[in-house]
């Protein structure tokens, strides 16, 4: 064994797999989707939004973004959190990672959680992405977008930005579910995936789903809960 090596044994992480379907998943409304690379691994049960606004990419399909994460678990797939406050400026800091979740053309939005929880600040809309510099900083990427952010959004308070999926605050709607789960990738090599999301006639387990929450519930009008399942 050459010097430094420390014998191990690597077996991996446990994924506890969860019952998704209540109902018949063949007998659901389903339709195939295209989701852009960068997200990571998305699993089955995740909440599903679909990108408003972009140069190349409206009507792509990323990850629910829930607005206020106070109210529940958020589950970061499509958000970029800041690495440094924000400010009178039109420059978003992000790891370089989760640079690749967007593309210049892409509204994103921010979002902040106690401010939005105690203060009412809610959602900005940060306008169309204009440039990504990935080359200036070994540690970060810079995102420059259209419209500049303030001083209410900061690290501590857990400010991050999302790809948005409809043109009104709080710029964030879910329309279905991930129906399995899909890798799209993760920094410079992410390639994107192909899935498919259920959008009716389907009884699901609502305490397994990703992303869900009483505003997903609003967006999806057509859908209701009755104990422990949505159904669509």
């Amino acid at each position: 064994m050459p010097l430094g090596e420390t014998p191990y044994i690597y077996k991996g992480s446990q994924t506890d797999l969860k019952r998704l379907f209540y109902s018949d998943p063949t007998r659901a409304f389903a339709k195939g989707v295209s989701i852009p690379g960068g997200m990571g691994v998305i699993p089955a049960g995740t909440v599903m939004a679909t990108v408003s606004e972009s140069t190349n990419r409206a009507g792509l399909f990323v990850p629910y973004t829930i607005e206020d994460s106070e109210v529940g678990n958020l589950y970061a797939f499509a958000c970029a959190y800041l690495v440094t406050d924000g400010a009178a400026s039109t420059s978003v800091y992000i790891t370089l990672s989760d640079s690749y979740k967007f593309a210049v053309g892409d509204h994103l939005a921010l979002a902040d959680d106690t401010n939005y929880a105690s203060a009412g600040v809610g959602a900005k809309d940060l306008g169309a992405i204009t440039a990504i510099d990935r080359t200036t900083y070994n540690h970060m990427a810079v995102i420059t977008v259209t419209n500049a952010l303030t001083t209410d959004y900061t690290v501590a308070q857990g400010a991050r930005v999302w790809i948005q999926t409809t043109t009104a605050a709080p710029f964030t709607k879910a329309v279905g579910i991930l129906k399995g789960a899909v890798d799209t990738g993760s920094g410079e090599n992410a390639k994107g995936a192909e899935g498919v999301i259920v959008i009716r006639n389907a009884m699901l387990y609502k305490d397994n789903l990703y992303n869900y929450d009483s505003e997903a519930l609003t967006d999806m009008s057509w859908a209701s809960e009755s104990g422990s399942y949505l159904i669509m």
